[in-house]
């Protein structure tokens, strides 16, 4: 019998059952977003970026696990994952498109928007990226397709009219250079 053999079987058990339990808090907190967003809130968009953050985390730490250790006895697992992860990407882009379809086109968006949203449209374009992998290859439902393409095209017209951060780092006019002649001890402006 190898040591750590059977615990490492039961850690990738904890990390799905931790997937799961974290899909379901994101999902709440992804219907929670979508009810506060029709009174200007934003806040609780946060909270459920935050918390598929949090999923992505364990989805990927799973995926290394599960790649790492490859053997048959895992098997079951491997593909219990690929199930879990299949339906947590749909309910994610489901949850996502929900939320940016209830945003008004003529709702204020506050100052730093754009930056709130950006990383959004990288993660819906990392998800569609990974359903293109060849063992997804026709698993994956069309629906969940059209949700991310969907939800890219709304968070794009979305970033378009959102306001950005000030950038306060610029100075309006550069110093003048200064130059020093070798016989003169002050400095001459140009």
């Amino acid at each position: 019998m190898v040591w750590g053999q059977d615990s490492g079987r039961r850690a990738i058990e904890e990390l799905l059952t931790a997937i799961e339990q974290q899909a379901g808090e994101a999902i709440a907190l992804g219907a929670r977003a979508q009810r506060d967003i029709e009174e200007d809130r934003f806040s609780s968009f946060l909270g459920f970026r935050r918390k598929v953050e949090e999923v992505r985390a364990l989805v990927a730490l799973t995926e290394e696990r599960l790649t790492t250790v490859n053997t048959a006895k895992l098997a079951d697992l491997r593909t219990e994952f690929e199930r879990i992860d299949l339906l947590l990407t749909g309910l994610l882009a489901r949850a996502t498109r929900n939320y940016f379809e209830r945003m008004r086109d003529d709702q204020a968006l506050p100052i730093g928007a754009r930056e709130l949203f950006e990383p959004e449209l990288r993660i819906i374009e990392e998800m569609r990226g990974k359903l293109d992998r060849p063992h997804y290859a026709g698993r994956v439902s069309a629906t969940v397709i059209e949700d991310l393409e969907a939800t890219g095209v709304m968070i794009r017209k979305v970033i378009s009219r959102a306001p950005s951060l000030p950038d306060f780092s610029d100075s309006p006019t550069p110093p003048k250079p200064t130059k020093r002649l070798s016989n003169l001890g002050r400095p001459i402006r140009m």
